[in-house]
């Protein structure tokens, strides 16, 4: 039998958090989840951690957000990027860009980076943002 993705990512937070010899305590307190959704996690009835809840955990575990994925498929070489482009922010700015409000200015930040130099475009992308939220 074939086990969820989320069993896996439970099966390897737990692992992980018993090699440090922690307790869901100290998981808890390191990664500022509760130790009910810690306990959930690893025994997978919690589905679909959100990526601040998988960040939260890996930086507490101090190890690659990757690592927790499921999916052996996966690039790591982005996640590796990402963790690197995030760990420039600081924790407050860290967490802003991983919530799901962030994306509106991740995709516009994400625009004035391709039209770099192209003043109209620029302009263009700008209006195009602020019309969108309103």
């Amino acid at each position: 039998m074939e086990q969820s993705s989320i069993y896996t990512l439970g099966a390897k937070l737990r692992e992980m958090r018993l090699s440090k010899k922690w307790t869901l305590n100290e998981l808890s307190q390191r990664s500022g989840l509760s130790i009910s959704h810690i306990s959930s996690l690893e025994r997978g009835t919690r589905t679909k951690p959100s990526m601040e809840v998988v960040r939260k955990l890996a930086n507490a575990l101090q190890i690659p957000v990757h690592y927790l994925h499921d999916d052996d498929t996966i690039d790591k070489d982005m996640y590796s990027e990402a963790d690197r482009i995030l760990s420039r922010f600081s924790p407050d700015t860290q967490a802003f860009l991983l919530q799901e409000d962030s994306v509106p200015y991740i995709m516009f930040a994400k625009r004035l980076y391709e039209l770099q130099g192209e003043e109209r475009g620029i302009i263009k992308a700008l209006h195009e943002f602020l019309e969108t939220t309103k």
